[in-house]
């Protein structure tokens, strides 16, 4: 049982000095060259919601698969929330307009 116990501690440790240790990407995302450089509603609001869109910015497949629940489907046509983030993409999935439903 103390064989168990001190396993489970080393791996608690080790996960914890790993997770310490390891560079957080999101933060320090940047935007490749081929999209528009960040709007100004962005730049001027808080270093999460920049985060935020630099991610969008960059994967968005992922946030295109979740389901946007603000209610803007029958005002702007959003089915996921990349609509809330993105508003129009253009060769290679290039980000042209962004769409600032998420500031407000």
């Amino acid at each position: 049982m103390k064989k168990i116990t001190s396993l489970l501690l080393l791996c608690f440790a080790v996960v914890l000095i790993a997770v310490a240790c390891s560079s957080n990407e999101a933060a320090n995302a940047e935007l490749d060259k081929k999209h528009k450089p960040l709007p100004d509603y962005v730049m001027n609001s808080s270093e999460k919601i920049q985060e935020t869109y630099k991610m969008v910015t960059n994967y968005p497949e992922v946030v295109a698969g979740v389901p946007c629940y603000c209610g803007c489907f029958a005002q702007d046509g959003h089915v996921s929330n990349l609509d809330c983030y993105i508003d129009q993409f253009g060769p290679d999935n290039a980000v042209v307009e962004y769409d600032s439903m998420s500031i407000a």
